[in-house]
């Protein structure tokens, strides 16, 4: 047997050959998926669970979206990319994320309708960070 090139051992970690591994991928959820009344007051259980203030809400998900280091695509295959603004944005850039509160309290009460179409990029925002940071939960909000 050779003998490592870098620290002289014979079997050392700096020099096996790595396995290759596929990527990590998510998948966002579907514009149909968010849609539903169940889905939207599952995912705001979820949201309640983590027991954060709406102000650290955003900050969760940007450290769960931006921290991740797989591959997130649409549920066609298309890449899904989330710009360095893109959370701010979907909440109007509005740093009190008054809505937030709002959206919790479906946690407790069933809505009326479905989420409108105007608040599903913050849907899907707060779904992908499900999706990432906690699969098994994901899959629970999803069913």
């Amino acid at each position: 047997m050779s003998k490592c090139t870098l620290c002289g051992r014979r079997l050392c970690p700096c020099c096996t050959p790595r396995e290759n591994r596929p990527a990590k991928v998510v998948i966002v959820a579907s514009d149909d998926e968010l849609s539903r009344v169940s889905h939207f007051q599952r995912l705001a259980i979820a949201t309640r669970a983590l027991g954060l203030s709406r102000r650290e809400i955003p900050n969760w998900m940007a450290d769960a979206i931006y921290d991740y280091r797989g591959i997130i695509t649409w549920p066609g295959g298309k890449a899904f990319v989330v710009g360095d603004d893109d959370i701010d944005a979907v909440f109007n850039d509005d740093g009190s994320f008054r809505w937030l509160s709002d959206f919790i309290n479906f946690a407790e009460r069933e809505p009326r309708q479905r989420p409108q179409q105007r608040v599903i990029e913050r849907l899907r925002l707060i779904d992908l960070a499900f999706r990432i940071s906690d699969p098994r939960r994901a899959e629970l909000i999803a069913r």
